[in-house]
């Protein structure tokens, strides 16, 4: 019995101790807003991995601490989204994230974009849905 005992404690100890965790998934919001300048597209992704900056007017954005009306966020690999998914004055709904969850940075040319919206972390986009 006490071998049994023995057996389980451990086998519970070593599950909660190597369980993965979630620490680094970092914030999710959901923004929805409407593209409100032309957009240039990086080189398709491949060896090197690109991402754009595109700003959004919002419709609504669940960080209630974020006070304008206007917001930046990467969109990386975009050519995955396929041909004219990106169109101004079309409205997005889109889920962001603060974290960047790869292991590699992105290289993304309008970066210095996201200067004027001063945000702590940048968001990226790990969903993308149009709306007709």
């Amino acid at each position: 019995m006490k071998k049994t005992i023995l057996i389980l404690t451990l086998v519970i100890k070593s599950a909660i101790g190597f369980t993965q965790t979630d620490s680094n998934s970092g914030n999710k919001f959901e923004l929805k807003g409407k593209i409100i300048n032309e957009i240039s597209l990086p080189p398709g992704c491949g060896y090197n991995v690109w991402g754009t900056v595109i700003e959004f007017e919002i419709i609504t954005f669940s960080k209630p601490e974020y006070k304008s009306d206007t917001i930046g966020v990467v969109f990386t690999c975009p050519e995955s989204y396929g041909d004219n998914f990106f169109q101004v004055g079309k409205t997005y709904i889109i889920n962001v994230i603060e974290n960047n969850q790869s292991n590699f940075n992105w290289n993304i040319p309008n970066e210095s974009i996201l200067k004027k919206y001063e945000l702590e972390k940048k968001l990226i986009v790990y969903k993308a849905e149009k709306k007709e």
